[in-house]
């Protein structure tokens, strides 16, 4: 999972800022998430939350986590990686 909060700014440093394709990662992370479909998911995860930072009067920082999730599952995003032994069946 990268967390909201890897590609938002401190509100201190910056608001209504999305920076996901400069997220806050280390180098290990980062060979991961440089992949095309991640790249994906974060602008999508970006757009969202700065659709509902409009429609809240908000500063991206502030959007709730939860009814961001809750929409992004909505919208049929993958959150977390599937595990490797789901749809498997056994012998």
């Amino acid at each position: 999972k990268i967390p909201y909060e890897a590609i938002v700014p401190l509100k201190e440093e910056c608001d209504n800022l999305l920076v996901p394709v400069c997220c806050s990662a280390s180098h290990i992370a980062m060979t991961s998430i440089r992949m095309e479909p991640v790249w994906m998911i974060l602008g999508e995860s970006a757009g969202v939350a700065a659709s509902m930072a409009i429609t809240l009067d908000t500063p991206v920082q502030d959007v709730p986590y939860d009814a961001l999730e809750t929409k992004l599952l909505a919208l049929g995003q993958k959150l977390e990686r599937p595990s490797p032994r789901a749809g498997k069946k056994h012998e």
